[in-house]
């Protein structure tokens, strides 16, 4: 028998579809700033340092197509939009805590405005 759960995935904690591909997508930009993803997705990425924060450059697109969607597009813009407590977490666990809790609670925000722009 299948064990039917009443519970609704705000109760759970749960992140929707969308939010889990943009926290996956944030771990990996953020692995890929700190070192600790493979090279390949590492050199994606080009740095802007303004003041004290540091910056992705998302790279230019002429035309809209599926490049936009890539992660070397996405992946910077993404990073770029998310706290500076988020982006500066000691621990990729500390920043895998951060990244849904923020995820989670600005559900109505993130989703009218940072999704549209990196999706």
């Amino acid at each position: 028998k299948a064990v039917v759960s009443t519970q609704s995935t705000g109760e759970l904690h749960w992140l929707s579809i969308k939010k889990r591909i943009l926290f996956k997508i944030g771990l990996l930009a953020y692995k890929s700033v700190n070192g600790l993803a493979p090279m390949y997705l590492q050199e994606l990425f080009t740095y802007s340092h303004h003041g004290h924060s540091l910056k992705l450059i998302v790279p230019y697109r002429s035309s809209k197509g599926f490049g936009d969607r890539s992660f070397g597009v996405v992946g910077p813009r993404l990073y770029n939009t998310l706290p500076d407590s988020i982006k500066t977490s000691d621990t990729v666990d500390q920043f895998k805590k951060s990244l849904k809790t923020y995820l989670f609670n600005y559900l109505y925000i993130f989703d009218l405005i940072i999704l549209h722009k990196c999706l």
